[in-house]
């Protein structure tokens, strides 16, 4: 398992609370968890496990670890954060459900955020205010969004990877992805920034049940309407 630590600045006001998120829409399942350390950053703490076991195998040990590191137990959580995808179809699903349980559980809410625009903040420090976040789909196909600073100006589609660079030409941004010779990961670390962004701009929504983000057709069921026509 991969353990770091960051320090994000935030904005004075808001009221203090403990997240732990949740991203399994990748190859490697990770979490997070973030706590006030002062009145002007926070304290993120990610991990994640590159063992290539199953997500539905390493998640729970993964998230029961961090607890343990930071001296918290599930109870003490304020809100529950998850990367609802898209992504690969069986790790949206667990990490979903898994959140869902929990927050049940617990009686506290949800953010459910999507992982292209969890994977914006990857961008930072990057030159450039357009961001093409593009996630591989496989086959020459993937997952898209394009944001202008704060602004989503193409929402979160399936698309063709060729097709997606080709609507943009002429234009100046910035690729972040799994494609494109780039090898960004949606992590939880990302997730808790996007909550963080969007709770300093009051734009946060949650939640008391998440749903998977499925811009597709999984393989399974492109096969299954293949054989039926």
């Amino acid at each position: 398992m991969k353990l770091y630590w960051a320090r994000l600045p935030i904005h004075t006001g808001k009221v203090d609370m403990i997240i732990l998120a949740v991203s399994t829409s990748a190859k490697y399942p990770s979490a997070a968890l973030c706590s006030d350390s002062d009145s002007s950053c926070r304290t993120i703490i990610v991990q994640t496990d590159e063992s290539g076991k199953p997500h539905s195998v390493s998640l729970m040990p993964l998230i029961d670890s961090m607890l343990e590191k930071a001296g918290l137990q599930l109870s003490d959580i304020d809100l529950f954060a998850v990367d609802a995808g898209p992504g690969s179809f069986t790790g949206v699903r667990i990490g979903v459900t898994t959140v869902n349980a929990f927050a049940y559980a617990e009686k506290k809410p949800i953010a459910a955020v999507s992982s292209l625009a969890a994977l914006r903040h990857a961008a930072q420090g990057r030159f450039g205010n357009r961001i093409l976040c593009m996630l591989d789909a496989r086959n020459g196909n993937g997952y898209a969004a394009v944001y202008e600073g704060e602004e989503c100006i193409v929402p979160p589609c399936a698309c063709v990877q060729k097709e997606m660079l080709d609507s943009l030409s002429g234009t100046e941004y910035i690729v972040v992805g799994d494609c494109c010779g780039n090898h960004d990961s949606v992590n939880a670390g990302l997730v808790i920034a996007e909550v963080l962004a969007r709770r300093a701009d009051d734009s946060l929504k949650t939640c008391s049940y998440a749903a998977p983000m499925y811009l597709r057709p999984s393989q399974a069921e492109r096969m299954a309407n293949r054989a039926n026509m």
